[in-house]
């Protein structure tokens, strides 16, 4: 195998954008050669490490640099592995006392196969576990080597290596799908479970999140696959190779299914067993799973699970040294939050989990904008609002004029980014949507009269360039909502996060419109291909089921009132929707695992 060496860097002109280039934290030198980006775009690239000025200029996620690769048989430990690795190095001549010292070289990256099981190395990383090898049946551990004698010594590169802390908070402005180019020998093939897991970690780890975190929640699940406990194991890979066969437009095989039941098994029986980790690793996992298939699930088990596991270590103070752990559980809160306003069910973390965890919440380490897209200043709004759709008895005009208030009053940094800002915006006018379309039909009688003359008195609100009365429009807010991400690039992260607000707003807009039904379909068949998580396809679902009822009612009303001819039944004049979402998809937990 060669190794990359640095090379002086080339002279660059490419410009540097102030709000996208960052710190430059793990500076390396230059590459060789080109990044994996520009080469497949075959433009010029400055090679600087870790980020090209290309890349950053245009917005984007730099692809990095092939890394050198070796093959570590007979070791017992990582530790070994490395050293013997670094030693095995060609060896660079000594330069000059007069010359220019060189720049620090790209670590090297090992993949150990161990011919031997590691078992004071397995025992000191589970210290403070529950897990251990009696702890599994005579059936966990030959499902544990039906699988590959060879997995256990797998080690992608771990979320607790300085390389992932080196990422940057920058956010890009592309949905480049990133898997590591390997320089390797085509008679050399990978083992399809070594095969997934470097698939995993790769790329779905990066496919749901607006830009690459710091702290990768799903990259924090690699070190569990080690447990003697496999559940983390099979759904890791699994959900790998539920997403490579969605990629590539095949069948998923049985051994997916295979893998999923296995997991779900092991999970079930050693819930009292597991390590905090592989406990909320499997549960975040689990949940992919489901979403990268279909949205219609019961997420809600895997959700009281993690729930169950956390309460019974100490809760939400366990997360307060552990930033792997942190990140996890932002995105279970955020897979409850988003559940639990679809189905107007209450979410199943209690709310001081979202307030301490948004206490301790980071830049440097993750951020909801990273994870998911939401604005975090609207996080625990977003909870409120969720928490008042599943109380509607306790609902009230002022509530609601509150809930208003604060979504707009919400501030995002970075608003020089322009996708980043457009993005903010589109879920401050859904999350307004979700308080008109649901929250203001709960308030009757005297209620609803005196949010009614709220509404009246209040001013044009500049903030998301609408009038007062187009904001409590449902019909108007949806076709906000809808121009903005039109306007989005159709390959940006900032577009792909804007589901549940492109979903609210879909359902609102009438046959008379369909140029921006159109624009909601192209989003979720786009997304659903790029991505291979089939539940943008799912959404489709979902609006399609709102549309063709309220066709069907429109429709049928006109064809009665003699205003639509059986010849130009496409032709109806309908401006809005006449049955709302609300009511096709009554309160229940059976329509609560759309959004993700």
């Amino acid at each position: 195998m060669s190794v990359t060496v640095c090379a002086s860097p080339p002279t660059s002109t490419a410009p540097r954008r102030k709000n996208l280039a960052g710190k430059r934290t793990n500076s390396l030198g230059w590459a060789k050669a080109d990044c994996h980006t520009c080469a497949e775009k075959q433009r010029f690239c400055d090679r600087r490490r870790p980020r090209c000025s290309a890349c950053l200029d245009e917005g984007g996620i730099c692809g990095g640099y092939i890394q050198a690769l070796n093959w570590e048989r007979g070791t017992v430990r990582l530790g070994k592995s490395r050293s013997k690795s670094i030693s095995g190095a060609p060896e660079k001549s000594l330069p000059d006392e007069n010359s220019i010292a060189q720049l620090p070289q790209p670590p090297t990256f090992v993949f150990v196969d161990e011919t031997r099981p590691a078992e004071r190395t397995r025992k000191k990383a589970r210290k403070n576990s529950k897990s251990s090898v009696s702890n599994l049946s005579q059936g966990d551990r030959s499902a544990r080597s039906s699988i590959s004698s060879n997995w256990d010594s797998i080690s992608p590169t771990s979320p607790y290596s300085p390389c992932s802390q080196a990422k940057s908070a920058t956010p890009p402005s592309v949905y480049e799908p990133q898997e590591v180019i390997l320089s390797l020998s085509p008679r050399i093939e990978r083992p399809p479970i070594e095969d997934a897991l470097a698939f995993y970690h790769s790329r779905f780890s990066k496919t749901t999140l607006t830009w690459d975190v710091p702290v990768n929640p799903w990259q924090a699940a690699l070190p569990q696959i080690h447990d003697d406990i496999p559940c983390v194991r099979y759904a890791a890979i699994a959900l790998a190779q539920r997403q490579q066969a969605h990629l590539a437009n095949k069948a998923e095989g049985l051994a997916v299914l295979n893998l999923k039941a296995k997991a779900l098994s092991v999970f079930a029986a050693h819930l009292n067993d597991l390590s905090i980790e592989s406990g909320i690793s499997t549960s975040l996992l689990l949940i992919a799973l489901d979403y990268a298939e279909t949205g219609l699930s019961n997420w809600t088990i895997h959700l009281r699970g993690a729930l169950h596991i956390l309460e019974s270590s100490g809760g939400i103070r366990l997360a307060e040294s552990r930033q792997n752990l942190r990140s996890q559980i932002a995105m279970l809160l955020w897979y409850d939050v988003a559940r639990a306003m679809l189905s107007r069910c209450p979410p199943i973390f209690p709310r001081r989990y979202i307030e301490t965890l948004m206490l301790w919440q980071s830049e440097s380490e993750w951020s909801m904008l990273g994870l998911n897209g939401l604005p975090d200043g609207m996080f625990l709004d977003m909870y409120d609002l969720a928490i008042a759709a599943s109380h509607p008895e306790e609902l009230s005009a002022e509530m609601i004029s509150a809930f208003e208030a604060k979504i707009l009053d919400a501030t995002v940094s970075n608003h020089d980014h322009r996708q980043l800002a457009a993005m903010a915006r589109v879920w401050k006018l859904g999350l307004l949507l979700y308080c008109r379309r649901v929250l203001v039909p709960l308030i009757s009688g005297e209620e609803s009269a005196r949010y009614a003359l709220e509404n009246d008195v209040k001013p044009s609100l500049p903030v998301v360039g609408l009038a007062a009365k187009s904001l409590h429009d449902p019909h108007d807010l949806a076709l906000e909502i809808l121009r903005i991400v039109a306007d989005l690039p159709p390959d940006s992260n900032f577009q792909k996060q804007c589901l549940m607000p492109i979903i609210l707003a879909s359902v609102e807009v009438p046959a008379s419109n369909s140029q921006y039904r159109k624009i909601a379909v192209d989003y979720c068949e786009r997304w659903k291909d790029r991505t291979g998580i089939w539940i943008f396809d799912s959404a489709l679902e979902f609006m399609s089921g709102v549309w063709s009822r309220n066709d069907r009612e429109v429709t049928a009303s006109e064809l009665r009132d003699g205003t639509l001819h059986e010849s130009d039944v496409e032709g109806t004049k309908a401006t809005c929707i006449t049955v709302p979402w609300t009511e096709i998809y009554p309160r229940g937990i059976e329509y609560g695992f759309l959004f993700g």
